[in-house]
């Protein structure tokens, strides 16, 4: 049977895709009718896996989520046959239907989806859907109150969306156990415990149920109630550790918050005159006791097992007892069994008030060791006055029931024991009438239309017409009837003769301190008339609705004059570019030509010459390169002995450079000539036989043939122009060969500096870099960089720092290898 469990969301989605169309009218009233069938059928521990749904949907029921599915599924049967019979024909009967089942679908998706994604999808769906059904009336009240409900329901989401995702995150899935669930941290427990509480309705964030529950219609109202505000419960039981691990901070928490909810809202709840708000405050009560309860729970994990399941027991009595009573609100304005609907009433508000013999008090046996057991003596105390105040509650709710009984058509807004007239009116009529009059019994008793009498007495100015009221009393009454029924039966199902007697001390001095205030209500009732309705539904509202409307207003104020001043800037800026456009350009010559921006311009492009001469660095341009011919180097003429960087008349043998392996190595092209600094040099042929050796220790990085150990030469010794001086780097494998001797006047003369060349520079700049010296690019290329790393290097040999290439400087460099 398993098979039923994804039909529990898909029949109520299925459904409300037509649900616009008029043949599609009943489909409220059947919808959950399958997920009523699988929680009866499904066994427990059964379930489905759907891995093309969503991230891998896990669908199933286990022992706390049957509870749930059953009295959930029940509770929407019976307001769906309610809205069929009473929504239809109205002004968007399809749009409310719409809303409905999709809201219907949220709710049991996340009660048989047993996933995280399933839980948040569900519960947004059904959040969502909602709205439309807050706000269905569209008049001020309701869309007031959609406004409340819909922020706090996304404020929920979002918050429920994030601990969801760190649950998951914690965990490492999106299945997890409640053995995973004891690593959480206190960050994911609060956004879940946040995110819940808003559904939930714990003070101060219970504000929207007195909003939303008296403006949405009647069957939204049963299941707002009685079923959805559950759904915060049946999350808190599965994605908290419960039972695991005891956490005691969080389960002071929800005891505190529990008790000031429930104590909080019955005052509140008492002094309402609609019935529905005062249902609602009661609901926020009842969850602020559930919220104890699971509080305790949370200290002591030890009672989890027992009281989780006593507690999803108590909310399957309140979702039934309080959905009835929302529903009997409606049936008690329609026109036909009076005596039933408000003999039907009183049962529940018996019930829900625990009266003894009902299923309240079975319900509350079911909790009430969590509490016996509890250390707190005082707590017993404060839920001993918390079931007071429900029993109060439930009095003032049959009390305005009473009142209803001889307004058919009555606004619930307005009761009728606060209309004197109306109040007069019924009295004279009533004691003007036999004992046996044919319209009382068929108003009490009836499934009729009320028997209008043409006698005297009779005032059809105050009675509504209804049109063919016969219908849609009975099958509402085909949905409501078995809902009580299921009420009684209840105690005697689920209970025992010991649980059926809980708290009966209790009921009774509730019961007693409550008739003088009765009495007094009925025979003064301008005694208690200042109290009615001296809150007003969302109460916390009214403190924070000052600052809101001061917030709101200079938001306003200041956005207004934010505009204004940005439209007065604005024009001025306008003006004055019109004013600039329309200027002659005769004008725009003067005053480009006037001293001020003149001088200032000039002054302008001065200052930035001077910066510019300053920051960029100054760099001799590069020569031309001069070719050679293949195995012919060229290379400009050497300078004279007088001056070290001038260039003799008579230039020596040229340059030679080399590669260590010339079978790899071109012969010719830019890699293999080497760059002269004098274009106008006229190139030399070598000695076809001159040595050219190179050094074979390979840790020599600059050698010079024929001389072992590089040492710096004298100018004393003698000058052989067949006996080439090499410049080498080891560490690249090239060499400069250069001519230290050079004929002058018929003489050999030897010469203090060589001929620079791109090559020589550029093992030069190769070996200072090696050293440390900082040459800057090593581009070949003579530089201020090159020329200030030339004399660091002079002045840490302790020569003068010329910055000058000389022959005294390539010995000092091969000096260092």
């Amino acid at each position: 049977m398993t098979w039923l469990l994804p039909l529990v969301a898909a029949i109520p989605l299925l459904a409300a895709a037509f649900a616009m169309h008029r043949l599609t009218w009943w489909s409220p009233a059947v919808a959950a009718v399958p997920a009523l069938v699988a929680a009866l059928t499904v066994p427990i521990g059964e379930s489905l896996d759907l891995p093309w749904l969503l991230l891998g949907a896990h669908v199933g029921l286990d022992e706390i989520g049957r509870i749930f599915l059953i009295f959930t599924s029940i509770l929407w049967i019976a307001a769906g046959i309610h809205a069929v019979a009473s929504m239809r024909g109205t002004p968007h009967v399809g749009r409310f239907n719409t809303f409905f089942l999709l809201a219907m679908a949220g709710n049991l998706w996340l009660i048989v989806g047993q996933d995280l994604v399933s839980f948040y999808v569900g519960f947004a769906l059904m959040g969502l859907s909602s709205y439309g059904l807050v706000i269905h009336e569209g008049d001020r009240s309701a869309l007031k109150a959609g406004k409340v409900y819909l922020v706090l329901t996304l404020g929920a989401e979002l918050a429920l969306f994030a601990a969801l995702v760190m649950i998951a995150s914690t965990t490492g899935s999106i299945l997890p156990t409640p053995e995973d669930l004891a690593e959480l941290d206190d960050l994911a427990i609060t956004l879940l415990v946040l995110g819940l509480a808003v559904k939930a309705g714990l003070i101060p964030l219970h504000v929207w149920l007195p909003l939303a529950h008296p403006a949405a219609p009647i069957p939204a109202s049963a299941v707002l109630s009685g079923a959805m505000i559950k759904v915060a419960l049946l999350g808190w039981l599965r994605f908290l550790p419960v039972g695991e691990i005891a956490l005691p901070g969080w389960g002071v928490l929800f005891v505190f918050a529990g008790l000031a909810t429930a104590l909080y809202s019955a005052p509140i709840g008492l002094v309402q005159s609609n019935p529905k708000v005062l249902l609602a405050y009661s609901s926020v009560g009842k969850m602020g006791l559930m919220a104890i309860t699971l509080g305790l729970m949370l200290i002591e994990p030890a009672m989890a097992p027992v009281a989780a399941t006593g507690l999803a027991l108590y909310a399957g009595h309140h979702a039934l007892t309080k959905g009835g009573l929302f529903l009997g609100i409606g049936l008690r304005k329609s026109s036909g069994a009076q005596g039933l609907v408000f003999g039907g009433l009183v049962l529940l508000a018996l019930s829900m008030a625990a009266v003894p013999l009902t299923s309240g008090a079975v319900a509350k046996y079911g909790i009430k060791p969590i509490f016996v057991d509890s250390d707190w003596a005082w707590l017993q105390v404060a839920v001993a006055l918390t079931t007071v105040a429900t029993a109060w509650m439930m009095v003032r709710f049959v009390w305005l029931m009473w009142g209803l009984k001889g307004v058919q058509g009555a606004d619930l807004d307005v009761p009728a024991d606060h209309d004197p007239g109306v109040n007069q009116e019924i009295q004279a009529e009533s004691a003007s009438k036999r004992f046996f009059d044919r319209d009382r019994v068929a108003r009490w008793f009836g499934f009729g239309a009320r028997l209008e009498t043409s006698g005297e007495g009779a005032d059809h100015s105050r009675r509504a017409p209804v049109a063919n009221p016969m219908p849609r009393v009975t099958w509402a009454l085909i949905g409501w009837v078995p809902l009580i029924g299921l009420v009684i039966l209840y105690p005697l199902l689920l209970g025992s003769p010991t649980a059926w007697l809980t708290d009966v001390r209790l009921i009774a001095l509730a019961g007693l301190l409550a008739l003088p205030v009765a009495i007094l209500a009925a025979r003064r009732p301008a005694a208690l008339a200042p109290l009615v309705d001296s809150v007003k539904p969302g109460d916390l509202l009214g403190l924070v609705r000052p600052l809101l409307m001061s917030a709101r207003w200079t938001l306003r104020w200041s956005i207004r004059a934010y505009r204004n001043a940005s439209d007065r800037i604005a024009a001025q800026l306008r003006k004055r570019l019109s004013k600039l456009a329309r200027r002659p350009p005769s004008d725009l010559d003067h005053r480009l030509t006037a001293w001020p921006l003149a001088g200032g311009l000039w002054l302008g492009i001065m200052t930035l010459m001077i910066v510019l001469a300053l920051v960029l660095p100054t760099q001799r341009p590069p020569f031309s390169r001069v070719d050679r011919d293949e195995g012919r180097p060229f290379t400009a003429p050497p300078p004279s002995s007088v001056s070290p960087d001038a260039v003799p008349a008579d230039p020596p043998a040229p340059p030679r450079v080399t590669d260590p392996d010339p079978s790899t190595q071109p012969s010719t092209g830019p890699a293999a000539r080497p760059d002269t600094l004098s274009p106008t040099a006229e190139p030399e042929a070598a000695s076809a036989d001159a040595p050219s050796e190179s050094a074979e220790s390979a840790d020599v990085g600059l050698v010079t043939a024929g001389s072992p150990s590089p040492q710096p030469e004298s100018a004393e010794r003698p000058c052989d122009p067949g006996e080439p001086y090499i410049f080498r780097d080891a560490a690249s494998g090239r060499e400069v060969v250069l001519a230290r001797c050079v004929s002058a006047d018929g003489a050999l003369q030897r010469v203090d500096a060589p001929p620079l060349s791109n090559a020589l520079v550029l093992l030069i700049q190769t070996r200072l870099d090696a050293l440390g010296f900082n040459p800057g690019a090593a581009d070949g290329l003579i530089g201020p960089r090159t020329r200030d790393a030339i004399r660091r290097f002079q002045t840490d040999r302790g020569i003068e720092p010329t910055g000058a290439i000389t022959f005294d400087l390539l010995d000092r460099l091969r000096e260092t290898d």
